[in-house]
């Protein structure tokens, strides 16, 4: 049973993933007409509006005082890269493939945070990583007889392994920024970013996809708000837990918009990296 004090804030996470998704979603939507930099870097830029709000209601309208741009910046540039090659992976995939591989993340997390925080690696965690992996590998299976699924898989893990790298850079600097602080100028870095790569240049939009758009990164940053809020306000293996709800969340939205179905190995894939999220967050009390 979850504790009454748990369940705003496990709603609140959930919600969270439920936005990030739903983002990943209208990019594929759009990503066959406009360049991928284009829509990223309108999804920044959108994204920003919602956590420009939560950052000065946590820390004022003097936030950006006294903060490491340094650390900023490699994070930012870091976080940036992941953002480009998920969401690369996810023009390439269905959804029922992109969140199982995506989920080696927090899995190259622990094996990260072995050799670079000092923490034991017991054989829950081990367990935990063999089964993970084992989930991704035959989820993707069935999309490596074809050149561009191969890429589309290669994409979300060197994306996953960004975020992991991202993930271990802040806790291990986590008194040179807050987490809200760290999404804004993540977000912001991203902004300057692709603005850059892609040259100033825009393709025209009609109305309906611009506001599609700034309806993907509006949310996209409400997304990252509720799982930073979920973040500080459950213990470890309840919020660990909400995240999974993305591996359900894609398949539906998948199916609803793509009419993509997952298949035999597919499923088999979830349910090998569910299993290993229910022994790592049960077990490993650490």
């Amino acid at each position: 049973m979850l504790n009454k004090s748990y369940v705003f804030p496990f709603f609140i996470s959930l919600s969270g993933y439920v936005f990030m998704v739903s983002m990943d979603t209208i990019i594929k939507v759009l990503g066959s007409n406009y360049p991928i930099l284009q829509l990223l870097f309108l999804n920044a830029l959108f994204s920003l509006i919602p956590l420009t709000f939560f950052i000065i209601k946590n820390h004022g309208i003097h936030f950006y005082l006294n903060q490491n741009y340094k650390f900023q910046l490699i994070r930012g540039i870091i976080h940036s890269l992941g953002f480009l090659f998920v969401l690369m992976g996810v023009l390439k995939l269905p959804l029922s493939v992109v969140y199982p591989v995506l989920f080696s993340s927090p899995l190259m997390l622990l094996v990260m945070s072995h050799f670079f925080l000092n923490e034991n690696i017991n054989i829950i965690r081990i367990s935990a990583i063999i089964l993970g992996f084992l989930g991704v590998l035959i989820s993707a299976e069935p999309f490596g007889s074809n050149e561009v699924s191969l890429t589309g898989i290669f994409f979300i893990f060197i994306g996953a392994f960004c975020i992991a790298l991202t993930n271990l850079i802040t806790r291990k600097y986590s008194a040179l920024s807050s987490s809200f602080s760290a999404s804004f100028f993540s977000m912001a870095v991203s902004v300057i970013a692709f603005l850059f790569a892609m040259k100033f240049s825009f393709v025209s939009m009609t109305l309906d996809d611009l506001l599609l758009s700034m309806f993907g990164g509006i949310i996209a940053g409400l997304g990252i708000s509720a799982i930073v809020y979920g973040s500080r306000m459950l213990p470890a293996s309840i919020y660990g837990m909400t995240s999974y709800f993305q591996l359900i969340y894609g398949v539906i939205l998948g199916w609803l918009v793509f009419q993509q179905l997952p298949t035999t190995f597919n499923y088999i894939g979830i349910i090998f990296v569910f299993s290993a999220g229910i022994i790592l967050f049960t077990f490993d009390k650490k």
